[in-house]
């Protein structure tokens, strides 16, 4: 049986200290945040190991600040399996793209004027001239950090591009690929200005990819974890109800 425990390390003061710099009280921070003033002063009180991680995310963001949450598990056997399920999605994701007519390219390593990281993938329509640069996330970290480095790497891509032979981008498209989960899904909900930009999600996201048409889309954003041949997320069965015998032994 796998614990995972979870250390709220200064998590009580952090929140007590920025609610003082701002001058607030504890319910002008429950409005702020959307929940009671009570909960602000359990939370104050070393009581968020209580609450659930999206109040304390909305009392974060209420003050300016974000929460990361990190499990640890046998070591670096977690950073192994979490590298095993990127890598699974980003070979899913790469083979979807080819089999639609796409040029692909899998991590792509950039440095341009002081911008320097790599892209998880780059894929290229050469009838449309469309330029993707996709984001795998096998699980969603700092949101903020990774549309930020994304935003970056949409910014570079005309360059990135003309490097890889692809003279001739007409439209580049920023494209986020996540790991399908519930609390994925929970976290791109309770987030929905940050992920504004990318408008044509699931189903449609993946329908556009086959045939792609203006209007370009402003991004594109769907979950996964074992697509099948038409790039839809394949889940669990559902159980099947227990047959009950027409006869008594």
């Amino acid at each position: 049986m796998t614990t995972i425990a979870v250390m709220w390390t200064n998590v009580d003061r952090a929140i007590r200290a920025l609610r003082l710099r701002k001058g607030w009280s504890q319910e002008a921070l429950g409005a702020q945040a959307g929940v009671s003033r009570e909960m602000i002063s359990r939370a104050e009180r070393g009581g968020v190991a209580g609450m659930t991680l999206q109040s304390i995310d909305r009392i974060a963001a209420a003050l300016g600040a974000s929460v990361l949450v990190m499990v640890r598990w046998q070591g670096e056997q977690l950073d192994r399996l979490m590298d095993a399920a990127h890598a699974a999605l980003q070979e899913t994701v790469a083979a979807l793209l080819a089999s639609l007519g796409w040029e692909v390219r899998v991590e792509v390593s950039f440095n341009q004027y002081g911008d320097r990281g790599r892209i998880d993938l780059v894929a290229y329509h050469p009838d449309l001239r469309i330029l993707l640069v996709i984001e795998i996330k096998s699980a969603l970290g700092d949101i903020q950090e990774t549309l930020g480095r994304l935003d970056i790497k949409v910014r570079l891509a005309r360059r990135i591009a003309r490097d890889l032979g692809w003279t001739d981008v007409a439209a580049v498209i920023p494209a986020l690929v996540i790991g399908d989960s519930r609390l994925a899904r929970r976290t791109v909900g309770a987030h929905v200005a940050l992920f504004a930009r990318y408008a044509v999600r699931g189903r449609t996201a993946l329908a556009w990819l086959r045939r792609p048409a203006p209007p370009m889309p402003t991004g594109l954003l769907w979950f996964t974890n074992r697509p099948d041949s038409h790039g839809v997320t394949t889940r669990r069965p559902s159980r099947a109800p227990k047959r009950r015998d027409s006869h008594v032994a």
